[in-house]
């Protein structure tokens, strides 16, 4: 089976791809992106939407909270990734980023069990760590660009210098 992910920065996704997941990049002055340890390897704080979430946005904060017990702050729409597989209909995955606005001890996920831990790392990393390719450098280089021109936060400046490719789509297959 072959899955192909395509990255537009733009917003919002097309209506007709049904939004199954959203992830944030969360940022810190450091220019660093919050990832956690899950099993199968590191993610990005997000999740799926369930039945009683009223949109994407309640869908983040709950995830966000569930998985990192974290809050969000300035929560800034990056794009959203295309998934499409050999067999299931095409659907998209929301990416925005975000700043910690309360930082809460690490609890267990009410859906796994588990605590996972939590991990500053430095931006121009995430992408390799997560193992998102392409789309996942495009994504980080969006992130970033948001970090310098809305944040504030100087430090991802190196990072941000690629994202000006960004606004064109970006394909990764597997």
């Amino acid at each position: 089976m072959t899955t192909s992910f395509l990255w537009h920065r733009v917003w919002p996704a097309p209506e007709t791809l049904p939004v199954r997941q959203v992830y944030a990049w969360i940022l810190d002055e450091a220019g660093r992106v919050l990832l956690i340890d899950m099993p199968g390897g590191w993610n990005l704080p997000g999740g799926t939407p369930e039945d009683h979430d009223a949109d994407w946005q309640a869908t983040l904060r709950r995830e966000v909270l569930e998985e990192a017990d974290v809050t969000l702050s300035d929560v800034v729409p990056l794009g959203y990734q295309e998934v499409r597989a050999d067999d299931a209909e095409p659907f998209a995955q929301l990416r925005v980023a975000a700043r910690v606005a309360e930082w809460r001890e690490a609890t267990q996920d009410p859906d796994s069990g588990l605590v996972y831990p939590r991990v500053w790392v430095p931006l121009d990393r995430a992408a390799g760590l997560l193992g998102w390719g392409e789309p996942g450098r495009a994504q980080a280089a969006a992130a970033a660009q948001v970090a310098c021109e809305v944040y504030g936060f100087v430090a991802a400046a190196a990072v941000a210098q690629g994202a000006s490719a960004v606004s064109t789509p970006v394909m990764q297959r597997v």
